[in-house]
């Protein structure tokens, strides 16, 4: 078996990127996608488990970790095509099986409704929604919404952040019988318990994208699922995989709406 980690940095449009991947002893590569101001080192923990079976592909978006900055505007649509040339460039060919987390989430399903032919099935942890600042930001505490705000200095402005938000809501296309599943974290606290029932609505609204697509609720976990309760989402990697084998037969899940 081929465990060995290649660390390396690969330039698109005059932008340092970096990247760490292993190959699989199958054809399948796992891409991971971070959350929004998020590096690739938030995977870490959960990528050291995974059997050797898997091939695996993380990185750093423009700007964050150890990755340069890019002069192209921060929004989905960029970010879908550099990581397009960053596979090729970094020789990682299709199938993919791709586990994105928060506004990651959006990044992977554009990337899917322009891509579905090489991508087998999509792991989506407490994913972000096109239309969460309609439905769950007004829902807030002020000092919460405020907190939200104020985080969009860390990759792209706010502005930029609603861009890829109108992007996807655009050009999502359905998924056909791709196997999709959707973790969504446990409910926080009595005061957020409204905008908490709103947040999984709207989770609950992304199953439609898909004919083959389950729902679990990572009950102890925070919005950070993969940090919380990581076999949960090792869990999902693996029935995803299997119901991609099987997709010629019966689905491995039913839907859940």
């Amino acid at each position: 078996m081929n465990a060995a980690w290649m660390e390396k940095t690969y330039l698109i449009d005059g932008c340092p990127f970096y990247t760490k991947h292993r190959k699989g002893t199958s054809e399948v590569t796992i891409v991971f996608e971070a959350g929004y101001g998020t590096s690739s080192e938030t995977w870490t923990s959960l990528i050291t488990d995974l059997d050797e079976e898997f091939g695996v592909f993380t990185y750093d978006r423009a700007g964050i970790g150890k990755s340069g900055h890019s002069a192209n505007r921060r929004t989905a649509d960029h970010m879908v095509q550099e990581l397009q040339s960053l596979l090729h460039k970094a020789g990682v060919k299709p199938p993919y099986l791709v586990v994105s987390h928060s506004y990651g989430t959006i990044i992977s399903r554009l990337w899917a409704s322009r891509n579905c032919r090489d991508i087998i099935g999509m792991v989506l942890l407490d994913p972000a929604s096109e239309d969460q600042e309609h439905k769950v930001l007004p829902l807030l505490p002020e000092e919460m919404k405020a907190a939200y705000l104020k985080q969009f200095m860390l990759e792209g402005s706010h502005a930029d952040f609603r861009t890829s938000l109108r992007q996807i809501k655009q050009q999502q296309l359905h998924l056909g019988d791709m196997p999709l599943l959707i973790l969504s974290s446990g409910e926080r606290n009595e005061r957020l318990k409204t905008a908490y029932q709103q947040w999984i609505k709207l989770h609950r609204n992304l199953l439609a994208f898909s004919h083959q697509s389950g729902w679990i609720q990572a009950t102890n976990s925070s919005h950070a699922i993969h940090h919380d309760e990581p076999h949960i989402v090792h869990l999902a990697i693996y029935d995803v995989w299997c119901a991609a084998r099987q997709k010629m037969n019966a689905p491995a899940y039913q839907a859940v709406n």
